[in-house]
């Protein structure tokens, strides 16, 4: 079954990275003590929870899980996010573009796709702005 499904995603165009990111179902789940957890609801109805454990006095990302309703675009954006940001100030994460996104998961992603990488950003500075003014009350 994973050898089709593999073949498919290539035919589809994702990256050897993003099905390997599919696949192993990468940083999907929850956090056990999440400094904010955050959701967001894509143009397509797709929806992303994302949960950052962030360093307080250094603002820096230790961790990052998601949970999702949606494709394997969604999933494979998703799961670069998480991995991108870990050891990263929130600061520098509040600015990752969706070029970023592709370019970590090796250069390409579907164009049917790309409102996933948009969703996937969107919901990563959302949860920022939210730890933000979490900390800031």
């Amino acid at each position: 079954m994973n050898a089709q499904r593999e073949q498919f995603l290539r035919e589809l165009g994702y990256t050897d990275k993003a099905i390997a990111y599919i696949l192993e179902e990468k940083n999907i789940g929850e956090l056990e003590n999440p400094s904010i957890t955050a959701r967001h609801q894509g143009r397509c109805g797709d929806i992303m929870v994302l949960q950052l454990a962030i360093d307080r006095s250094s603002g820096v990302i230790r961790d990052a899980r998601f949970r999702m309703t949606g494709c394997a675009g969604l999933q494979a954006a998703g799961s670069a996010v998480t991995d991108m940001i870990r050891g990263m100030h929130i600061d520098d994460a509040s600015k990752i573009e969706d070029r970023d996104i592709i370019d970590f998961l090796g250069g390409s992603f579907p164009d049917f796709k790309l409102d996933c990488v948009e969703l996937a950003r969107d919901t990563l500075r959302k949860t920022i702005e939210e730890y933000n003014r979490q900390v800031s009350s």
